[in-house]
């Protein structure tokens, strides 16, 4: 399944041509850094494009953060970014952890800032996913902390790409063609859950966990230290429900309480004091 990313770099886009290429999806710039100047200029022109082709979407922020405060800010402004957008983005929220200057911060601070941009991807209602080059993603982005992120992994000019960690998406070419782009595009191949394969999936309105190409019913699922409970339908309950006679709080939206992020859905579960308990 072969899709592209693309930028302000790449210029006005025909989308129709896009589409008659075969391209099956599309992973697009919301923007960089952490300042709300910084949305790529041609964000909303490539959203709406790729809307009228029928093309699945997922964005990108590239990062300049050498810290957990500027990784958290990048974060807050990506969410903004994106949120008019929700609706469109069934792909996922990927992080580009990429430029020359991170090569400097510490293997513990690079972990600490993915994370803390990742998380606050998951608890905004995204599917979060960190990209970076094949070389960084096996040396400085292996700590334990970021198992729970797919991968996007950038290696051109192999048969397949060295990557450790489960990956959604191998970045395989920074010159490739398409009908309807002028000059470069990046080329990706797209695995196979990454549009209904594994994991939480965003219809635009509620959410779904699919494994092996399946959506679950009517369990308890456990990701990233929370538990939820899938419906009958497999939608993803939330607020007070009575299950099996017994009542669980589930969270109604994502929401930060004393330094901790509940994602929407996630059991509420107190130790005897009543302090909210997270894994």
């Amino acid at each position: 399944m072969t899709g592209i990313d693309v930028s302000k770099h790449q210029g006005v886009i025909d989308w129709q041509k896009v589409k008659a290429e075969g391209i099956k999806f599309a992973i697009i710039r919301a923007g960089y850094g952490m300042y709300e100047n910084q949305v790529d200029p041609r964000f909303a022109e490539n959203m709406a494009g790729a809307k009228a082709a029928g093309i699945p979407v997922g964005v990108y922020w590239y990062s300049y953060a050498v810290s957990i405060s500027e990784a958290i800010r990048e974060a807050e402004v990506c969410i903004k970014t994106i949120e008019p957008y929700r609706s469109q983005i069934v792909l996922p929220v990927a992080y580009d952890w990429e430029d020359k200057t991170q090569g400097a911060v510490t293997a513990d601070t690079t972990a600490a800032c993915c994370k803390a941009f990742l998380d606050r991807i998951a608890a905004a209602g995204y599917r979060p996913m960190l990209y970076s080059f094949s070389n960084w993603l096996e040396t400085r982005l292996q700590d334990p902390r970021l198992d729970e992120f797919p991968r996007w992994v950038a290696h051109v000019g192999v048969e397949k790409p060295v990557c450790s960690k489960p990956y959604l998406i191998w970045q395989y070419s920074h010159s490739g063609t398409v009908s309807g782009i002028s000059g470069n595009v990046d080329l990706n191949e797209g695995g196979d859950g990454l549009m209904n394969g594994n994991g939480w999936v965003w219809t635009g309105s509620v959410w779904y966990f699919y494994r092996d190409g399946e959506p679950m019913k009517n369990q308890w699922v456990k990701t990233d230290g929370w538990w939820y409970r899938l419906g009958s339908d497999g939608k993803m309950l939330t607020g007070l429900q009575e299950i099996d006679g017994k009542a669980y709080p589930l969270n109604d939206k994502p929401k930060e309480i004393a330094g901790i992020y509940i994602p929407a859905g996630a059991l509420i579960i107190t130790n005897e004091k009543g302090e909210i308990m997270h894994e």
